[in-house]
């Protein structure tokens, strides 16, 4: 039998497209996904971002021991150094990406935002997970690669939701087809990007408020209505991580 599982997704941080004399200021996304029995965290924002991050978690009712199930989209420092505060919790990242950080592939790639210290002391937490993973009832993990060669986001497909971290980083670089900056590969960015196109209506970019896209590839800013409900029909899944 179906069960009804509502979600709520809420725009924690709202990511910020700035850049200035001194490069980007790495202002990006931290989501919500709350259901019935469950709480996903996705992203984290950094070390700026503490305190905004603690007071709009308590704002929604959500404490660092009420969040399950912690999604990092890639380990750059911008998106994940607050999952510092959640360690004693299962924190996934794609099976690449976590090659690309335990391996020093980033190094290769001469790529300077990984942040050595956490990628040891995260080490016990960080659990891998395949394309396609559902991580939850209706919530499944969707690589995105290019940005890092293990970017991921998250995909509703009933409700046609990407929370997509960097692999759209705001929407002018989307509607533009401008990929991010890469350290995986710039072919694989685009790809990313058009995959996005053809499964989502609502996307939750890593650095911008999210946006709508229609049929005829139109965008529309979503400042509201924010948080989001949603409500996805699906089967009790056993391999589920919370």
């Amino acid at each position: 039998m179906d069960m009804m599982s509502p979600y709520e997704i809420v725009p924690i941080l709202q990511g910020v497209p700035i850049t200035s004399n001194r490069g980007a200021l790495g202002w990006s996304s931290s989501t919500i996904i709350k259901g019935r029995d469950r709480i996903l965290l996705f992203d984290t924002g950094s070390y700026g971002d503490r305190s905004l991050f603690l007071s709009r978690l308590a704002d929604h009712g959500v404490t660092l021991d009420s969040i399950d199930l912690v999604v990092l989209s890639h380990f750059h420092f911008d998106h994940m150094v607050n999952a510092e505060l959640l360690s004693s919790k299962r924190i996934v990242l794609s099976v690449p990406e976590l090659e690309y950080i335990r391996s020093g592939s980033f190094d290769q790639a001469q790529d300077p935002f990984v942040p050595l210290a956490h990628i040891q002391t995260l080490h016990s937490s960080l659990y891998p997970v395949r394309d396609r993973q559902e991580i939850a009832p209706g919530v499944h993990v969707l690589f995105l690669p290019g940005h890092t060669p293990g970017s991921m986001g998250l995909w509703m497909p009933e409700q046609e939701v990407i929370v997509a971290g960097d692999a759209v980083k705001n929407r002018h670089d989307f509607v533009n087809n401008i990929p991010p900056p890469c350290f995986g590969s710039q072919e694989d960015a685009l790809h990313s990007m058009h995959l996005v196109r053809t499964l989502a209506s609502t996307i939750l970019p890593g650095h911008d408020i999210p946006f709508s896209l229609a049929r005829d590839g139109s965008t529309q800013p979503q400042c509201s209505p924010f948080p989001l409900h949603i409500t996805i029909s699906s089967q009790p899944n056993r391999s589920s991580l919370t």
